[in-house]
Order: structure tokens, then C-alpha cells, then sequence
């Protein structure tokens, strides 16, 4: 038999005596100790020895799969195979429908089974950059589809886009005041909730932009639309800076020559405010009116103040908005028209 070995346990007279060393020291012999502890650590495990220590695993390695039986060397292989199997399996069903779910937070490239590629695959119609196993018309329909090129925003907005000088800097740092200067309608909601100290407020139910009279009214300050049509350009930029603090009064001026030459919204509201006859102009709804020509008990006006519908869930997929013309026309125009951004983000529209 082998000597017996002493010394070995927790409760030896060494351990205790270390034990006991270690709870009498300072602060600054424990990080040296500690620090001596991890100095040795890093020159125990050089390179070098890294290398030996792992080619003698190898080697003790070789030398039990060399020495193991053919039934013990089969069922470690099966074993081997089964694990392999089962982890292949959760891999698949890890990823079944995530790209649906796209966590940013995962490196999907990590996945061994997930082979994406380069996006170097030009489409011959439109040039769009594709991965390999894209499919061939998603981009196009195969040339079917052909947008227009977008044109250089015209000056002085391309310098102030370029983001190169200090003026186009301080644009682009607060692009959203500029482009609040020059917004037509205003955002608004049914109830807005400001609760204690808190910066931010809470929006409930709809969310709506308010676009107002193209007049304001007698006594009342230029709001919005409004300010495009005040006489004196000087009085309109000191009105859009007046509203946007920290905003300067060059940039909006110039930016306000832009709006008036190139904007079609802005002309058109402009050429629609000259076509009016006077300012005593009002909207007048008679409930108790009867549509001429038809019979007096075949039009039933609402006996309330107001009509309203309300629509749960998703049954309805799309709202219109119908204009009613002088001449008894009536025009829809969609929900999604490109003019509502147009007037909430004038600058994206020059």
C-alpha cells in the first residue's frame, strides 16, 4: 500500500495557522497577497505551458480511447451522436418563426445553421443590393416597378443638410425646432395626462393634427398656417422664432424664401385666400334644413347634437375623409394622402 498522506485536510494545524495569518491581516497585505497570487497564476499559465499541458490531454486521451474495448469505444460514439442530434434539434426549434420576433440583441451569425452570406447580388434592373438566396423580383417585380430618383434638396437646405459647417451642425442638432417653425397643423389629442413631476406627459385616446383657419381671429397672434399668410416676411420670421426658442433668425429666414418658392402647398393656400370674396365667411350647419326637391319627410335630420360611430377592434381597415364641393360633389381622399405629411413635415416636402 501507498504511504498514507498527512496534511492534506481543512482542519490540519497548517490550515488553521494560515486560516488565522489571513484573518489578522490588513486591507493592504490582502491585495498585496492577492496581487502576488495573480502574478503567479499568469507565469504559471505562459504559453509554453499551456502547450505541454494540453498535448499531454492528447496524449492521455490517445492512450484511453487506444485502450478501451469495442463495445465500451461503440456506446461512446452512440452517445456522442445522440447528444449531437438533440442539440441540432434545439437549435432548430430555438429559431423556428424568430424572424418573425427579431431580437437585435442576438448575433444570429453565431448559429451554425444560419448562413446568410454577403449582400454582394446586384439586381440588372434596379440595382439593389440582395443577398443570394433572396428572391429574384422582390425588389422590383423584375423591373416592373421603377421609382423616381430623388432630387438634391435645392439651397440653402442642401448645406444646411450636409452637416460640414457650423451652421449646418446647429441645423441638423435641431432640425425639429426648424421644422416646427414652418408646420401647418398642429398635433393635439382628446386627453393628455401630466402626472406630478414628471417631464414627460401621457396621450389617451385619438391623436389628431388640427389644421385651423387660414385667418386668425380679431386680436389673436398668427399660429401655424396663419403665419404664412402675415404681409411682412420680417414679421413672419419673428413670429416662427418667437415659437421655437433657440432657433436663429437667418436660417428661417431663409428657409422661409424656400417654402414660398418651391412649396406647392404653401402657393396653393396662398392662391385659395386670394379667391376669397371677403373675411365674413362662416360655416353654417341647419339640421332643419330640407335638401331642395326632395320630400319634406324623406330627408330625417338627427335629433341630437352630434353622430358618431364607434368602431371596436379591427373590423374597418381604412378611414376617408370626404370633402362635400360648392358645386355638391363629393371628393374622398384617403387617410394615407401624402399632403397630411406634408403639412406636419414641411422641410421632408420642399
Amino acid at each position: 500500500m501507498p504511504p498514507k498522506r498527512r496534511a492534506i485536510g481543512r482542519s490540519t494545524p497548517q490550515a488553521r495557522k494560515r486560516r488565522a495569518l489571513r484573518a489578522s491581516e490588513s486591507d493592504e497585505q490582502r491585495a498585496l497577497r492577492l496581487e502576488n497570487l495573480r502574478v503567479h497564476a499568469t507565469e504559471t499559465r505562459s504559453s509554453d505551458q499551456r502547450e505541454v499541458r494540453l498535448e499531454t490531454d492528447r496524449i492521455r486521451t490517445n492512450q484511453i480511447r487506444s485502450s478501451e474495448r469495442t463495445e465500451l469505444r461503440e456506446r461512446r460514439l452512440q452517445n456522442v451522436r445522440i447528444s449531437t442530434a438533440r442539440s441540432r434539434r434545439t437549435l432548430h426549434a430555438d429559431l423556428n418563426l424568430s424572424a418573425f420576433h427579431y431580437d437585435s440583441s442576438n448575433d444570429y451569425s453565431l448559429y451554425q445553421n444560419v448562413v446568410i452570406g454577403k449582400m454582394d447580388k446586384i439586381c440588372m434592373y434596379c440595382s439593389a443590393l440582395k443577398f443570394k438566396n433572396e428572391t429574384r423580383g422582390m425588389c422590383c417585380a423584375s423591373g416592373k416597378v421603377k421609382l423616381p430618383e430623388l432630387h438634391s434638396p435645392p439651397e440653402p437646405l442642401l448645406m444646411f443638410l450636409s452637416g460640414v459647417t457650423r451652421v449646418s451642425k446647429h441645423f441638423l442638432e435641431n432640425i425639429r425646432k426648424y421644422n416646427a417653425c414652418f408646420q401647418m397643423t398642429s398635433f393635439g389629442a382628446t386627453n393628455i395626462v401630466r402626472e406630478n413631476y414628471m417631464p414627460t406627459f401621457r396621450v389617451q385616446g385619438q391623436i389628431y393634427h388640427h389644421a385651423g383657419s387660414l385667418l386668425p381671429l380679431p386680436d389673436a397672434n398668427h399660429k401655424f398656417l396663419q403665419i404664412y399668410f402675415m404681409a411682412n416676411s420680417d414679421e413672419q420670421i419673428e413670429q416662427r422664432c418667437h415659437y421655437n426658442a433657440g432657433t436663429r433668425r437667418e436660417i428661417v429666414g431663409a428657409l422661409q424664401g424656400l417654402f414660398d418658392q418651391h412649396n406647392e402647398l404653401v402657393r396653393l393656400f396662398k392662391t385659395a385666400i386670394q379667391r376669397m370674396p371677403a373675411d365674413d365667411y362662416a360655416v353654417v350647419i341647419r339640421a332643419d334644413k330640407r335638401p331642395v326637391g326632395q320630400h319634406e319627410r324623406q330627408f330625417n335630420a338627427p335629433t341630437i347634437d352630434e353622430v358618431a360611430i364607434v368602431i371596436v377592434g379591427e373590423e374597418f381597415e381604412s378611414r376617408d375623409i370626404i370633402l362635400h364641393r360648392r358645386s355638391g360633389d363629393i371628393q374622398r381622399v384617403s387617410e394615407t394622402h401624402r399632403s397630411y405629411d406634408g403639412l406636419q413635415y414641411p422641410i421632408l416636402f420642399l
